[in-house]
């Protein structure tokens, strides 16, 4: 999150708390003086970051806030709705990811057809458990960077217009259910294959040899456009967004690795894999499916990586089920979070364990 933007909250807070009586007029106009940004109609984009002024003095803040086609401008960069109240200054990180539905005029809302507007009751309060708050901003908005904006409309005119998609929810027979299960100790095996750990030297002597140009690509400010073209540089070829980026046989089955790239100096929360793809392609006999991690500091600069499982107790404890996403057709998504940027290190030692994988398993399989 940009630092910009927290310096622009700690003033409107200090100039609310120094100036009670001060309404939204008052307040968008200090703020115009202080920071000199941009306004386009409604919106003023900083440096980094966009905020719409609105007002509610007593009860739920209802205000209609801003048309979606309007937010696509900017739900790129942190969009953010500061609510000025009879006391204080509210203020709610208002992205696509962290819109409920879309309420005004949204009856023709199609994912072709961006149409509607959303009210302030529109923006969730709390995601996945964590406050929708200022102090909470830059771990939120990482969330939110892992999702496109044609993933989020889909979303949201399912939720608005009560359009179910293509049911995509894979139900295992009973033997793939028995090969799915498995898929833990299969994981487990593989890492003292020497296939897998070819694989691996294969990776790193990759990353070694284009080094330069990761560093030059992690420097991107746009998430997804940084992933892509880091993905692009390793797999010389096209982003196919299927499961996984690379294939290898592995033992008369088939070995997919997805590349995962985490900033060490930044908040990044990628999102894992769709996880009725991920179950389907584990009910295949042999299968194995691993992350290759790259760890990257721009600045010092820093590029490490390893190859680790799905199932690695580093890995399995930084992802998340997004439950945001439920209801869509589908299981939803996973996502990674948290403090795993330490299993990119050489000297991290991978480890399974095969009982709490498996039990994860069963708990996707009941979503």
């Amino acid at each position: 999150m940009v630092a910009a933007l927290h310096t622009a909250i700690d003033f409107i807070k200090k100039h609310k708390a120094d100036n009670r009586a001060a309404d939204k007029a008052a307040i968008q106009d200090a703020f115009s003086r202080r920071f000199r940004p941009t306004q386009i109609r409604s919106v003023f984009v900083g440096d980094g970051y966009a905020v719409r002024f609105s007002e509610a003095r007593t009860g739920a803040f209802s205000n209609t806030v801003l048309s979606l086609s309007a937010l696509q401008m900017h739900d790129a960069r942190p969009f953010v709705v500061a609510v000025v109240r009879s006391r204080y200054v509210e203020f709610l990180l208002a992205n696509s990811t962290f819109l409920k539905k879309i309420s005004h005029s949204s009856h023709e809302l199609r994912t072709n057809n961006i149409k509607g507007s959303f009210n302030g009751t529109d923006i969730m309060t709390e995601y996945e458990g964590i406050q929708n708050s200022p102090e909470n901003f830059d771990q939120l908005f990482a969330l939110h960077s892992a999702f496109t904006w044609p993933e989020n409309v889909e979303r949201l005119v399912e939720a608005t217009n009560a359009i179910t998609f293509r049911d995509a929810r894979f139900q295992p027979t009973s033997a793939q259910r028995t090969t799915l299960l498995e898929a833990p100790q299969r994981a487990s095996e593989a890492l003292s294959r020497p296939a897998y750990q070819e694989v691996e030297k294969e990776l790193t002597t990759l990353v070694q040899t284009q080094r330069e140009q990761i560093l030059t690509a992690a420097s991107i400010d746009n998430v997804n456009l940084r992933g892509n073209t880091i993905e692009q540089i390793l797999t010389e070829s096209v982003n196919v967004h299927g499961l996984g980026d690379v294939v290898r046989p592995l033992d008369g089955g088939r070995l997919i690795i997805d590349i995962k790239t985490k900033l060490l100096d930044r908040a990044s929360a990628p999102k894992a894999y769709n996880v009725d793809k991920f179950l389907e392609f584990l009910a295949e006999p042999g299968s194995v499916f691993a992350f290759f991690m790259l760890a990257v500091r721009v600045e010092r600069p820093i590029v490490q990586c390893r190859l680790l499982s799905v199932f690695d107790e580093a890995i399995l404890n930084a992802t998340g089920v997004q439950h945001h996403w439920a209801g869509r057709g589908s299981r939803g998504v996973t996502q990674l979070s948290g403090q795993f940027g330490r299993a990119s290190e050489p000297d991290y030692a991978p480890r399974i364990d095969v009982v709490r994988a498996r039990s994860f398993l069963e708990r996707l399989l009941t979503l």
